[in-house]
């Protein structure tokens, strides 16, 4: 009965839409069957039904609407309520129906009226209200036309990418007076779902990038509940572009400058290339006041992004070990590793400046400092392996048992690719994960040594407190022979949210666990003197000590020279301190080992001559 009567309501209203003039009677009945056809298509049947037998009615409707639109605006009451509810009822139709998707989708001209009036605001329509009932209806439309349909979203891809979903995004970034970036966002989403070439296309477009990632708000108290929507497209668009191994091509695009992998020259080498033209003092001058940095917000967003889906969404395996749960690959460990280095090296181009130029300056400007922070705590997450990993890892590859002379010594395929700088966009060797464990393979990387170097050099990420210690810088070789240079901030020791030498420990205590090779390492660049520094309560930073001392417990499993090292430390006096005996104090260790401090005579000042 339903579909009987749903014919004759079409046939009723393709009367009245083929009149050239309609009068008030026409448009009343117009309206009449218009919102009958609305409430019917409501079910699945009554949508399938048109979908098979009244296609061209559909398209007569969709010219109908861009006619009448363009003329009229909402000049005509009675016409605007009419194309209102038809657009509502085409994107009913959508709903499950893959043929109407087709019929509503490839009709070109009813898709670039659609565009047209988002980028425009239906500018003839002057009533506030109806403004906004219909661009949120043909948002609507667009994305019921292109849900779980590769080839509609193919074609509406290609009539929005890239200039109009630009012209969209920065129209309504900075005012979006009816709420409609949330569904320009769902609408991206839903076209690059599924289909990594739309994806690509999506990432290789900078100021596209740009633009979405700078919609998340640092400060979304002024209207929380909108910019949670906008996050909440942004998590999925990023979640999926970052299973698709797509997060190095996202964040270079995100890059204020064109990318490159160089190592920065020194300022030794800086001093001597200019010295032809100008002199000394000029050119360290310039080489000294000049910081831009090399990460920008954008860049500290999207890693903040991955950090949290990683973290919260417990997504620490990795692609080629266990794919289930991950959300990134071997590729992007390495790169992560390489920023890391090349932020380290970019800070370490000061080494040659006198000791207190280095306290004042820094390459570096505050979003390296957090790209730094969030890379730490990546890593201090992926190297926690899960049940998964973990049986892998001891089943497998068995790094808790003393490497063999081969593993020490000899140069193996894996090792020429890790220990090569020059190769950091290159293929990551296949068999790079069938023959070594995860943990194993960030140790080879030098994800040991830049922990252990940045606990030496105290790096904090707070660009805006400088600190009155010496620079401390470490160069250390890993015993896989790959050389990682550091060198300290000069900056507070801890980062802003308390949390940056917990996660450096945290990475050391994870990577010993059940690994002879890591646990060797550690103990060969001096990471346990440092790890047991922090064994103690510290007001500051209340959970370093029960971290470190986890650290300490796998260091020692199983390891009998870690054992013999932390035995033999011992206390062997008080360093002389100048300054305290100036004050009239004297340090002292007593038979038992505690310290304790005693009144000595002030030493006297000598006078000027």
């Amino acid at each position: 009965m339903k579909v009987n009567s749903t014919t004759e309501i079409i046939k009723s209203l393709l009367e009245c839409l083929s009149k050239e003039i309609s009068n008030g009677e026409d448009e009343d009945t117009m309206i009449t069957d218009i919102t009958e056809l609305f409430n019917l298509s409501k079910e699945f049947d009554v949508r399938k039904e048109i979908s098979n037998k009244h296609n061209e009615f559909l398209n007569i409707l969709m010219n109908y609407i861009i006619k009448s639109t363009t003329a009229n605006g909402d000049n005509n009451e009675k016409l605007f309520k009419f194309n209102l509810t038809s657009i509502r009822f085409l994107r009913n139709l959508c709903a499950n129906v893959s043929e109407n998707q087709n019929i509503i989708i490839s009709n070109s001209n009813f898709i670039n009226f659609i565009i047209n009036q988002l980028i425009n605001e239906n500018n003839n329509i002057k009533i506030t209200l109806n403004k906004k009932n219909i661009l949120t209806s043909l948002y609507q439309l667009l994305i019921n036309g292109i849900v779980l349909n590769d080839k509609t979203q193919s074609l509406l891809w290609s009539n929005i990418y890239p200039n109009n979903l630009i012209i969209l995004i920065e129209k309504y970034k900075d005012n979006d007076e009816f709420k409609l970036l949330p569904t320009n966002l769902m609408l991206i989403y839903n076209c690059i779902l599924n289909s990594k070439d739309r994806m690509k296309d999506l990432v290789c477009n900078k100021r596209l990038v740009q633009l979405i990632i700078e919609l998340i708000k640092e400060d979304d108290t002024f209207d929380h509940e909108y910019n949670t929507q906008n996050f909440h497209w942004i998590h999925l668009i990023s979640k999926s572009l970052f299973i698709n191994d797509l997060f190095i091509d996202l964040y270079k695009s995100l890059s204020d400058n064109k990318y490159s992998t160089e190592l920065v020259k020194s300022t030794t080498e800086s001093t001597t290339e200019s010295t032809t033209t100008e002199s000394t003092d000029s050119t360290t001058d310039s080489t000294t006041t000049t910081t831009t940095g090399k990460t920008n917000k954008n860049q500290v967003k999207l890693l903040n992004l991955l950090d949290s889906i990683i973290h919260d969404g417990d997504k620490k395996n990795i692609k080629e070990y266990i794919e289930k749960d991950s959300i990134i690959d071997l590729k992007t460990c390495y790169f992560m590793i390489d920023e890391l280095a090349s932020l380290y090296n970019l800070d370490f181009a000061r080494k040659d400046l006198k000791v207190e130029t280095q306290q004042l300056t820094t390459s570096l400007n505050q979003s390296d400092f957090d790209a730094i922070f969030f890379f730490i705590k990546i890593f201090a997450n992926i190297t926690s392996y899960t049940e998964e990993m973990l049986s892998l890892s001891l089943s497998i590859f068995k790094p808790n048992q003393i490497p063999t002379k081969q593993q020490e010594g000899e140069e193996d395929p894996v090792n020429q690719i890790l220990n090569d700088p020059f190769s950091k966009d290159s293929a990551i060797d296949p068999s790079a994960s069938k023959k070594f464990d995860l943990n194993t393979l960030l140790r080879k990387k030098g994800l040991v040594a830049i922990c252990i170097g940045s606990l030496h050099g105290n790096y904090g990420s707070d660009t805006n407190k400088s600190s009155s210690s010496s620079s401390s810088s470490s160069s250390s070789t890993t015993t896989d022979g790959e050389t990682v240079t550091s060198k300290g901030f000069n900056k507070n020791i801890e980062s802003q949210d308390k949390g940056f030498k917990i996660e450096l420990i945290r990475i050391l205590g994870n990577l010993s666990y059940k690994n002879r090779g890591n646990q060797d390492e550690i103990r060969e660049l001096g990471g346990i003197e440092i790890i047991l520094n922090h064994c103690r309560f510290d007001v500051n930073n209340p959970y370093i000590k029960e971290w470190s001392v986890f650290a300490i417990r796998n260091l020692c499993e199983d390891n009998v020279e870690n054992q013999n090292l932390i035995e033999s430390l011992k206390v062997k006096g008080v360093a002389n301190n100048d300054e305290l005996k100036d004050l009239g104090l004297e340090v002292g260790v007593t038979e038992n080992g505690t310290i304790k401090f005693k009144n000595v005579p002030k030493k006297e000042k000598e006078n000027n001559q």
